[in-house]
């Protein structure tokens, strides 16, 4: 049946709500400024997108006086190296080349000293790669919330969509830190997730070459995954065993070749920096074991210092709903769970399991597309009549709950780490909680905020 007007109507509503929510939100605490392991991801932007090639030593030499740990000099190869993945850099390629452009226009040399002695660089380059990340944010709702629609109603997957958006670590990375890889990690996975829907619900319905080509697909989306975060290389690994256990080679071929033509870039660049593709970077940094087993598993979902069910409780309840999500579809939400679980491992099994300085659970951001899944199935799971207003009034209840404790730790956050001088890293959950209510006041929030983040304070950010 074609759709009529009144359909396109309705089905343009939600997107454009989203478009306009997710902008807004960025708008509201964008910051072009390049700092922590950002300037790590940006030397590589550089180097993509200036030389054409993935040799740090002009990046070395070009922000010498504000590179501290993101490349160094690896005297076993001789080569400038870093331990951070290039993939987030060559996404943003197109965006630096308008940065370029841009740098050429009066309006945009704003505070040039002030930019080039915390960044190296003038505004017009991370002022666009900060819009790049925008965009790609908002490509990463839309994802999930299509992902979304084919189980539940458009209503329920926009809903879910954008809570998980200010409900989750997405939105700082997002704005504050936008050169960060994981709004690019998160872009990748909701790609991945869609197209993977997109086979399941067509599968029989269309040619086998044509659904070779969509597995391909989604294998390339699974390397380029594994090329911004090398660890989301787990996410394959169920969709590579539910194809293998179906004996559908003929796809899996297809998967694995689509994931091989990215993902093989991340062994050889190790082996071209570190001499060897059988390496850990970040173990070849600190000279000491980074990467051992899952101990910290617990301290991972329910520590107050970055626990991702603390700092994004709507997170329990999209696993919740991806549990309720097994009657409807068992094996699918079997492997969106394994998923999920292999990330949790892998995050739980190194030294630093809180990630150092940040927001949350930051490690956690990339399987945002299963969380909204996760959460639209639970807002649309039935119950009986008599329980259906209970039921609905305290589910909106736990919803509206999580959000608003999200948001209001983001903000307290914010003001903590600009006003606590002997804790710029931030501290637990509930402390910077307690600091916002009962130390400080919204109104420094709102200064702090003007000060630092958003357009007003776009000229000088703070560093």
């Amino acid at each position: 049946m074609t759709p009529t007007h009144e359909d396109r109507k309705r089905a343009a509503l939600p997107v454009a709500l989203l478009a306009l929510m997710v902008l807004g939100a960025c708008l509201l605490l964008d910051r072009p400024l390049v700092r922590g392991d950002g300037l790590a991801y940006f030397m590589w932007l550089d180097s993509a997108a200036r030389d054409w090639d993935l040799d740090l030593a002009n990046q070395a030499a070009k922000f010498a006086q504000v590179n501290s740990y993101q490349v160094f000099f690896y005297e076993k190869t001789g080569r400038h190296v870093s331990v951070f993945p290039f993939g987030s850099a060559l996404l943003l390629v197109p965006f630096y080349w308008l940065g370029t452009w841009a740098n050429q226009l009066p309006l945009l040399h704003v505070n040039d000293a002030y930019f080039v002695q915390h960044q190296g660089v003038t505004l017009a380059f991370s002022f666009f790669a900060m819009l790049g990340t925008n965009l790609y944010a908002l490509a990463t709702v839309l994802l999930a919330y299509f992902t979304a629609c084919r189980w539940t109603s458009r209503r329920r997957a926009c809903i879910a969509a954008l809570l998980l958006f200010l409900g989750t670590p997405l939105w700082y990375y997002a704005t504050i830190e936008p050169l960060s890889a994981h709004v690019a990690g998160a872009f990748s996975i909701s790609l991945l997730l869609w197209l993977l829907a997109t086979c399941w619900q067509r599968e029989g319905c269309i040619s086998a070459r044509r659904e070779a080509w969509m597995w391909f697909a989604a294998g390339l989306a699974a390397g380029l995954a594994t090329l911004v975060r090398w660890q989301l290389a787990f996410f394959a690994v169920p969709l590579a065993g539910l194809l293998l256990s179906r004996r559908k080679l003929r796809l899996l071929a297809a998967f694995g070749a689509g994931f091989v033509a990215l993902a093989v870039w991340v062994p050889a660049s190790w082996w071209r920096m570190f001499g060897s593709p059988f390496v850990i970077p970040a173990a070849e940094q600190n000279r000491a074991t980074f990467l051992v087993w899952p101990a910290h598993v617990v301290q991972v979902m329910f520590s107050g210092e970055k626990g991702l069910f603390v700092w994004a409780p709507l997170t329990g309840l999209a696993l919740v709903g991806l549990a309720a999500f097994y009657r409807r579809e068992r094996v699918l939400s079997a492997v969106l769970a394994l998923a999920v679980a292999l990330q949790l491992l892998i995050n739980a099994s190194v030294y630093d399991w809180w990630a150092g300085w940040g927001f949350g659970m930051r490690r956690m951001v990339e399987p945002y597309p299963v969380f909204v899944l996760g959460l639209a199935v639970l807002l649309s799971v039935p119950v009986f009549n008599g329980l259906r207003r209970i039921w609905s009034t305290f589910l909106l209840l736990l919803v509206g709950l999580g959000a608003g404790w999200a948001v209001l730790l983001l903000f307290s956050h914010l003001n903590f780490v600009n006003t606590v001088l002997d804790r710029p890293q931030g501290d637990t959950a509930a402390r910077e909680v307690h600091h916002q209510l009962f130390e400080s006041s919204w109104r420094v929030t709102r200064l702090v905020i003007q000060e630092h983040y958003g357009p007003w304070a776009w000229h000088r950010p703070g560093p």
